[in-house]
């Protein structure tokens, strides 16, 4: 079994830009303010852009970066302000009070060196090199590409505050003291200290042993389960004006030189986590009923799929085990398994787009899953295979993947074969030759 990669681990504890901004964006129109920039803006879009001046009132003058200093964490004021925030998220999330100290408020510049520090605390060089070669040979990395540089690239542009499950800090990242945007990220990152107090979410624990597409579907339990505890809190304690403050100061981040799936895996549970999570509780985003969401806590969603499509939800569609043979025992002596774990519909379809498929049919060929498990394998001289079994509810799901996955194969800088076992299933195999293709794809057929 995996243990859920740190990349994960620390991203299931962060509130990004995203959230923060979706709620200014679907205040805004409920009040009748025209607004151009929202949660499903181009990640390409400058600050600069149209978009962006869009989401400032007329007679505001944008705010300059940096323009006020941090507030100190230790300021009587602010501590109250505070302690009045988790009051509120407490009455409106129904939870008991969590223990914790106060927060630390600090800068964007700040922040940089905090996120070094949990990468160095909880990603070792062994599992960060495991995982490099893991991505690198699924096509998802290229050689030169090392996978926490770009997450602390991507993070450090989109983090406004999080809350620290193992020694239970809150953060708050701001610029310009304790404005709208931080308070609402408060909100937020207090829903997190609340579930961790009430539910203990197995992602939240570090050393948990949880599979990549499992640990996924938990953050958007917590993720989803936040942003609607924040969107409740917003509308009932912050101003319109407020709220056109946050329009105003939000910029979308640089992505960049980052991978796509890379994004859409970091923004998946605050965006599909919220929908699936306020479904859940109700149709009034003013007053949300968190009994589904509070029992699903005793009994999480186990798959992507189940985040996805609430039919796969309620009733219950559990994954499908699939077994792939172990790589090593076939290759022999120098080799190394590096990763084996399911990975998902949620990831199926961003790999699919990032190979190259409109958003749209990725997503299309990533319904139907069933399951799947992926073994990957490295062994002497940069040598590589991957062997990856996929079972899907129905032949006609089945031949749709493989058919997808056909079209963008030929892209992909190393052999690779995809094929047809039985009429639900497929088989895709990587190597970093032909004679390694050939040994995997007979291990696995």
């Amino acid at each position: 079994m995996r243990r859920m990669s740190a990349p994960q681990r620390i991203a299931a504890a962060v509130v990004l830009f995203l959230v923060v901004l979706a709620v200014a964006v679907v205040g805004l129109n409920a009040a009748g303010v025209p607004i151009g920039l929202g949660p499903d803006a181009s990640a390409d879009a400058s600050p600069a852009s149209p978009a962006a001046e869009a989401s400032r009132p007329p007679s505001e003058e944008p705010p300059p970066a940096g323009s006020a200093e941090p507030t100190s964490p230790g300021d009587a004021e602010v501590l109250a302000e505070l302690a009045e925030i988790e009051e509120q998220v407490i009455a409106i999330r129904g939870l008991d009070a969590a223990d914790i100290g106060p927060a630390d408020i600090i800068t964007r510049a700040e922040l940089g060196s905090e996120l070094q520090a949990l990468f160095d605390e909880q990603y070792p060089p062994d599992e960060r090199e495991k995982d490099n070669l893991a991505l690198r040979a699924l096509g998802l990395l290229a050689p030169d590409e090392d996978v926490a540089e770009l997450q602390l690239q991507l993070l450090g542009d989109q983090v406004l505050g999080f809350y620290d499950p193992t020694d239970k800090r809150m953060v708050v990242v701001t610029d310009t003291g304790l404005d709208a945007a931080a308070k609402l990220t408060y909100a937020h990152e207090y829903t997190h200290a609340l579930q961790d107090a009430a539910f203990q979410p197995p992602q939240f624990d570090p050393d948990a042993d949880l599979e990549d597409d499992r640990a996924l579907a938990l953050t958007s339990l917590t993720e989803g389960d936040a942003t609607v505890t924040m969107f409740a809190w917003a509308f009932e304690n912050l101003s319109q004006q407020e709220l056109i403050e946050i329009g105003a100061s939000q910029e979308l981040p640089d992505t960049t030189g980052i991978p796509s799936w890379m994004v859409s895996q970091l923004q998946f549970p605050y965006t599909t986590g919220q929908v699936w999570a306020s479904t859940l509780a109700g149709a009034n985003p003013l007053e949300p009923n968190f009994d589904e969401l509070d029992a699903a806590y005793d009994d999480p969603p186990d798959s992507t799929e189940q985040i996805i499509d609430l039919g796969a939800w309620e009733p219950r569609e559990e994954p499908v085990a699939v077994e792939v043979p172990d790589l090593v025992a076939v290759l022999g002596t120098g080799w190394e398994e590096v990763d084996e774990t399911p990975i998902g519909q949620a990831s199926i379809g961003f790999m699919l787009e990032h190979f190259g498929l409109a958003r749209d049919v990725a997503n299309e060929a990533a319904d139907g899953w069933g399951g799947d498990r992926v073994r990957i394998a490295t062994g002497p001289d940069g040598a590589f295979a991957v062997a990856w079994r996929l079972t899907w509810d129905t032949p006609e799901d089945a031949s749709e993947f493989l058919t997808a996955y056909e079209s963008v194969i030929g892209e992909l800088p190393f052999p690779a074969l995809v094929s047809a076992v039985g009429s639900d299933q497929v088989l895709v195999v990587h190597a970093s030759d032909d004679v390694i293709l050939r040994q995997a794809a007979g291990a696995a057929d």
